[in-house]
C-alpha cells in the first residue's frame, strides 16, 4: 500500500509542533512583562490606544506562533518590540495610503476638522504629532523604528536588543535617523 506524500508530510508537521510549544507559564509571564509598555510604545508611534493594543496582541499572537524562539539565546523581548514597531510603521503607511484613497474619490476637498471651543494650543498639538506621524512614514522603517523606540523610553542596551544591532552601533544609527527626521520635518515645514 503506497502512502500519500502529502498526508506523511502533514503527520510529520503535526508532531514538530506538538513537540515545540510555548509553556503557557512562560508565555503568561512574557505577556505580563510587556505588553503594558509594548502597548504605550505603539501608542505613541500610531496615536490610537484601540488601535495600539490591537498591534500589541497581533505581535504576542506572533510571538505564540513562534515557539523556536523560546530556546536559551533568543532575544524574545527584543523580537516583540521589533515586531510590533514594524507592524505600528506599516500601520501609519496603510492609514495615509486609505486616507489618499478617500481624497482622491472625493468630489470636494474634506472640510478641515473643526473642534468647538477647543483651545488653539491643543489644534496646534495635534498638527505637530499628525506632522510627526507623517514625517515617520516617508522615514526608512530601521529610522522610524529606532527613533520610536528611544524617544518611549528604551535604552541603548534594549534598542540594540531590540533591533538585534551592536550596542555600541546605536548611538551613530540614532544620530544618523535623527538627522534624516529633521531633514525631512524641516521639508514639510517649507
Amino acid at each position: 500500500m503506497e502512502s500519500d506524500p502529502s498526508h506523511v508530510a502533514a503527520l510529520l508537521y503535526t508532531a514538530r509542533t506538538r513537540e515545540r510549544v510555548w509553556r503557557e507559564d512562560a508565555f503568561a509571564e512574557l505577556f505580563r512583562q510587556h505588553y503594558v509598555r509594548l502597548v504605550g510604545l505603539v501608542v505613541r508611534l500610531v496615536g490610537e490606544r484601540a488601535q495600539a493594543e490591537e498591534i500589541a496582541g497581533d505581535a504576542f499572537w506572533k510571538l505564540y506562533h513562534q515557539p523556536q524562539l523560546q530556546a536559551d539565546g533568543n532575544n524574545v523581548p527584543g523580537w516583540l518590540y521589533r515586531t510590533a514597531t514594524r507592524m505600528g510603521i506599516d500601520a501609519l503607511r496603510g492609514r495615509k495610503r486609505r486616507q489618499l484613497g478617500h481624497e482622491r474619490l472625493a468630489t470636494a476637498p474634506a472640510p478641515a476638522a473643526v473642534l468647538p471651543n477647543a483651545p488653539l494650543d491643543a489644534m496646534l498639538r495635534a498638527e505637530s504629532v499628525e506632522c510627526v506621524r507623517a514625517v515617520l512614514r516617508r522615514l526608512r522603517p530601521a529610522q522610524a523604528q529606532i527613533l520610536v523606540l528611544r524617544h518611549s523610553g528604551l535604552s541603548y542596551q534594549e534598542i540594540a536588543a531590540a533591533l538585534d544591532m551592536k550596542f555600541t552601533s546605536v548611538g551613530t544609527t540614532l544620530a544618523r535617523a535623527e538627522a534624516a527626521f529633521e531633514k525631512e520635518y524641516c521639508r514639510r515645514e517649507v
